[in-house]
């Protein structure tokens, strides 16, 4: 297989002005390419002081890490940002710009819609759901900008190393998307030889790649981390009753920020101080005992922070008519800044951070397993023993001797 190729700082410049003007081919606006062009510009600029340097993915953690680590705890410019350094990355080594997003009217090339379609259609017999194939029409929609941009116009032309250079392309994704972007693709190129699209069986060149559950590490704060955070919220203005009053929801239960939004005054039982929902990641019923300080947050919300609304949900938008809230992705990295708190640069941390420093919590407070599932609603244990890769305590259980 044809390894990684080796580009150097000095190489930007061109490499941009290229891919400048094969974006205006493909059809993306001035102002998309303007939006991208001061990202690298300002890489440009970041690399004049570290001249031949080759342009790897430990230089542009640094440079996202030294010019826009700020940007990067604000979602919306983190997928901008990100978006522009992975579609230069990519033009780089394999001279493709793969689509970011695929909707339903997104359309196949002349030359190959006829089999990709085809291969739809077939899939789609085999009852998915809606979204599966949504998620399987957008990875078919990748392999097609891929051979489409390196010049393949007929199934036919595909080669083994077409193949193998294409599995290069995805060496940034989680095993679970590799694996099943594989899986498909072999599904796909077996179909193509069965049908006699292909006279070469390709799919012998995809290897099989497990599908390792839960492989990233977990963000997790501390315990003087959720202090820091508690503290710094302004408990004397309406908003930051309810964003205390969900912090401490989240840090004390471990409750999904989706439960926490959605959570209605007839969840809550104040007589026996209990909160029972039904999860709406796995659909389960879940029945947690209410802490003091969470009710205590939640009634002085009530009583002094909530505007008066018709909607049934504990917590409102505080942005007129004060309908539900539809996210809480951005509250956690504006008021980890307000406590002095930085993410790492390449890691997103939002309120899951404190589920699963709950989580880790109780686990070095030596909670059996099966009861930090229960706690945290898990459909299986397997979801919580991610958190034995967190836990020093528990690691350190499991240390070997070794013989000097």
């Amino acid at each position: 297989m044809e390894g990684i190729k080796k580009v150097f700082t000095t190489e930007l410049e061109p490499y941009i002005s290229e891919l400048k003007e094969v974006m205006l081919k493909k059809g993306y606006s001035n102002c998309q390419i303007q939006t991208y062009s001061k990202i690298w510009n300002n890489m440009i600029s970041y690399a004049t002081n570290q001249p031949e340097q080759e342009f790897t993915e430990n230089f542009r953690q640094k440079f996202l890490q030294d010019v826009y680590s700020e940007s990067l705890e604000r979602r919306d410019s983190m997928y901008r940002i990100t978006r522009a350094i992975n579609m230069f990355s990519d033009f780089t080594q394999f001279h493709v710009i793969f689509r970011q997003y695929c909707t339903s009217k997104s359309a196949f090339s002349e030359e190959l819609k006829d089999i990709f379609l085809r291969f739809l259609e077939e899939e789609s017999q085999r009852n998915f759901a809606e979204n599966t194939m949504k998620s399987l029409r957008t990875r078919l929609f990748r392999f097609h900008d891929y051979l489409y941009d390196t010049g393949i116009r007929d199934f036919k032309d595909i080669s083994g190393q077409t193949i193998n250079t294409y599995i290069l392309s995805l060496a940034r994704f989680s095993t679970t998307y590799v694996s099943e972007t594989l899986r498909e693709i072999r599904r796909m190129l077996k179909w193509a030889f069965d049908n006699q699209y292909i006279d070469a069986q390709l799919e012998e060149f995809i290897p099989h790649v497990k599908n390792l559950r839960q492989q990233k590490i977990p963000s997790t704060f501390t315990i003087s981390e959720i202090e820091q955070i508690l503290n710094s919220v302004d408990r004397a203005n309406p908003i930051g009753k309810r964003n205390y009053a969900i912090f401490i929801m989240a840090a004390r239960l471990g409750m999904r920020s989706s439960d926490i939004r959605t959570l209605t005054f007839s969840n809550i039982d104040w007589d026996t101080k209990v909160i029972s929902f039904s999860q709406k990641k796995t659909g389960r019923s879940l029945t947690l005992p209410m802490p003091d300080d969470v009710g205590w947050a939640i009634i002085d919300y009530l009583k002094n922070g909530r505007p008066e609304t018709d909607v049934k949900n504990i917590f409102v938008s505080h942005i007129y008519p004060y309908g539900e809230l539809t996210s809480l992705g951005k509250i956690i990295p504006q008021q980890m800044r307000k406590a002095g708190l930085k993410a790492p640069v390449n890691k997103r941390i939002g309120m899951h951070a404190f589920r699963h420093g709950l989580a880790t919590r109780m686990l070095e407070n030596d909670v059996p397993l099966p009861v930090i599932s229960q706690t945290l609603g898990h459909a299986d244990i397997e979801s919580t023993e991610i958190y034995l890769r967190v836990s020093l305590k528990q690691l350190s259980k499991c240390g070997l001797e070794v013989d000097l």
